[in-house]
């Protein structure tokens, strides 16, 4: 198998020859092309640039192209700001209250703010390896993060405790969504072979489980059934530890979980993991970037022999992986799937 056989034949949910391995590595990346990350969240040729780079240093099974998480709200009309090096942050929101949105306009993906960037990056990239390497496309915000940020996060959840059936949520998280959906159609239409998305202020680290049934559950589904009947398959990140809504996640549709290093792995596995595709969980920080490689590989070990049974499982860190990562660290990973990870 080459790569992209490898990952496709696991999101089909089948038995690969092993487990594939896909970096959430786009600010290691860069800073490894030697492409600030001002340049890269905005233009095509240092996004392909920077991931063609990566996988010919590393030999992964599938490139994650990724600029940030403000990518959607900033074409909603959010303000953003970028340090030197940094990616970007929101600190202003698109509306003030929920009476203003109506004012919002669901995205067009190839004319709104950074959009057509990332969607010309995922061309090249596919016209350059995606007959050998799986492309992930990541879609930004759902719906949940989307309306925080679009809002304002702590005015946002305070709507929804003070008034959780006020009229201006629902119509706020249908724009949302409807933006989002958007994205996650460009991304395949450009060439990426599948498409994920981050949920994570919709996670028990930030709001109760309760809140994440009633608000974000409802849209997560929709999203796996919406992508589904067009041939899409996504993979949902919620940072965290996710344990708590593990229930929840099982009973969702056939897509793939990226689970954060502080979920329980063995719970993750007997629950969600029994049939939707699992990728991570490997600590990107306390582990990938300030471990050693010998212990990098004793921990991808552990979860190889925790997660491999079975197939479902794509080998990534549980997060964006730090920029000061030490090379061997990553080759360690890797390595250790190749190793480990065999089927036969």
């Amino acid at each position: 198998m080459n790569s992209l056989e490898r990952v496709q034949a696991v999101l089909a949910g089948k038995l690969p020859d092993r487990v594939p391995v896909c970096l959430h590595n786009f600010m290691l990346a860069a800073r490894e092309a030697g492409i600030r990350m001002e340049m890269y969240r905005a233009d095509p040729q240092a996004i392909a640039r920077t991931h063609l780079e990566a996988v010919e240093k590393y030999g992964h099974d599938c490139i994650m192209i990724d600029t940030d998480t403000t990518m959607l709200a900033e074409a909603m009309g959010a303000k953003s700001d970028c340090a030197p090096d940094e990616p970007g942050r929101i600190v202003a929101p698109a509306i003030k209250s929920l009476t203003e949105v109506d004012r919002l306009k669901v995205i067009d993906p190839e004319r709104d703010g950074r959009i057509p960037a990332l969607l010309e990056g995922v061309r090249l990239l596919a016209k350059q390896v995606g007959h050998e390497v799986a492309i992930r496309g990541n879609a930004d915000q759902m719906a949940f993060d989307l309306a925080c940020m679009v809002r304002g996060i702590e005015d946002f959840l305070m709507d929804l405790l003070a008034d959780p059936d006020h009229p201006g949520i629902q119509r706020l998280f249908e724009v949302c969504y409807q933006s989002h959906l958007a994205v996650h159609r460009a991304l395949a239409k450009a060439g990426a072979h599948f498409t994920s998305l981050g949920d994570s202020l919709a996670g028990p680290d930030v709001v109760s489980p309760h809140m994440f049934e009633r608000f974000a559950r409802p849209f997560e589904e929709r999203l796996v059934k919406d992508l589904a009947a067009d041939g899409i398959f996504t993979v949902i990140h919620i940072c965290g530890d996710t344990t708590k809504i593990l229930p929840y996640l099982e009973e969702y549709d056939f897509c793939g979980f990226e689970l954060d290093y502080k979920t329980d792995a063995a719970a993750a596995k007997a629950s969600a993991g029994a049939r939707h595709v699992l990728f991570g969980n490997i600590d990107p920080s306390g582990v990938i970037a300030q471990g050693s490689a010998r212990y990098v590989r004793e921990k991808t070990r552990e979860l190889i022999s925790t997660w491999k049974p079975g197939g479902l499982f794509v080998l990534n860190a549980g997060c964006a992986i730090p920029p000061t990562t030490p090379p061997e660290n990553i080759r360690a990973m890797i390595e250790a799937a190749r190793e480990y990870g065999a089927y036969n």
